[in-house]
């Protein structure tokens, strides 16, 4: 009976000890309790060990001894027992304690892994603010010098439109310097070409009119003087005499409104270098015939600026049958130097529409 308690006992002490060997830690860090612990229960477990050797048997016969062995064994157990338990809340508070401390260390682990990443965050951030201000500034520069260089382009290509402006008004103006010094040219030309031509057309003109005025004067006096022979040398008592008399005649008009046909005749054999102007042909239309040079120089100097007079004046003298009534309506009002450069070139004209 008391081999099969102890054997119990045994079983027992040898669990708690397997119990605390299994709860070592396998990193090896051993506390010294745990040893402490582990060299109790190897000690409890001898002493046992001693009660089932051959020399006590004899002692079991002896009930008080057996008595106080179980008694004994049972206390060892008890304590044993109570010792196992208390190792086993240690262990079980250690491992607890191991446990709050493996996760408070992973706590901390996990918050500073955290800080970390909100460090390196911030810190990445930090690097894309200040490549982005960098960028704008550079973007910034870069815009700056853009717009100077635009700037600058634009003064320059400014300056370049100045002067070629310039140039081109200075060409410009050489060109109408040009311009005008050969119109100077070509007028003085026209001009000597004019003077050559009139002076010729004079000397024509007063051809024409020399034989026209001597042709025609021989008429223009016979008719004036037979007027005379007819007119009574002193009116008659019915008639009162008349203080002024209207010319009737061509001759009478040329000596009251213009120098007398002798004068003009005069005048043109003056003239006499200027006789070839005359050799023209008879003209069928004197308005067509006039040119615009003339016509306006006509208007001007003979008709005081008076187009529609002028206009009149040429109805007048288409209208008329001969020379004598065209000079006759171009006279009737108009008192005209006949030794004018310009008179003396509607004169031509005028003969000239009326030439056979």
């Amino acid at each position: 009976m008391q081999t099969k308690n102890l054997i119990k006992i045994i079983k027992a002490e040898a669990t708690v000890l397997v119990s605390l060997i299994e709860n070592l830690p396998d990193d090896g860090e051993v506390q010294g309790y745990e040893v402490e612990m582990l060299i109790n229960k190897i000690q409890a477990l001898n002493n046992i060990a001693v009660h089932l050797s051959p020399d006590n048997d004899a002692a079991e016969s002896d009930n008080a001894a057996a008595i106080a062995a179980r008694k004994a064994a049972e206390e060892e157990e008890k304590r044993l027992f109570a010792e196992a338990e208390a190792a086993k809340k240690a262990a079980e508070e250690e491992d607890a304690r191991r446990k709050a401390e493996i996760e408070a260390a992973r706590k901390a682990t996990e918050e500073l892994e955290a800080a970390r990443k909100a460090m390196l965050e911030m810190q990445e951030n930090a690097r894309k603010q200040a490549e982005a201000e960098a960028a704008a500034r550079k973007a910034a520069a870069e815009e700056e010098a853009r717009r100077i260089a635009e700037a600058e382009a634009a003064k320059r290509a400014a300056e370049l439109e100045k002067v070629r402006q310039i140039a081109i008004e200075e060409a410009a103006k050489k060109a109408a310097a040009e311009e005008e010094a050969r119109k100077a040219a070509e007028e003085a030309a026209r001009k000597a070409e004019e003077e050559a031509a009139r002076k010729a057309e004079e000397a024509k003109k007063a051809q024409s009119l020399a034989d026209m005025f001597a042709d025609n004067t021989a008429d223009v006096e016979q008719t004036y003087m037979a007027e005379n022979e007819q007119q009574p040398t002193e009116p008659t008592p019915a008639e009162p005499a008349k203080t002024e008399t209207k010319p009737s005649t061509l001759a009478e008009k040329f000596q009251q409104n213009t120098p007398s046909v002798n004068d003009v005749l005069a005048g043109l054999e003056k003239k006499a270098n200027l006789a070839s102007r005359f050799n023209s042909r008879p003209i069928t239309n004197l308005r067509k015939a006039i040119k615009i040079n003339d016509r306006i120089r006509f208007i001007n100097e003979l008709f005081d600026h008076d187009s529609q007079q002028y206009e009149l004046t040429i109805d007048d003298i288409e209208s008329s049958e001969n020379i004598n009534e065209a000079l006759d309506k171009l006279f009737s009002n108009r008192n005209w130097d006949q030794e004018d450069e310009t008179t003396v070139d509607f004169l031509e004209l005028v003969y000239q529409r009326f030439k056979s």
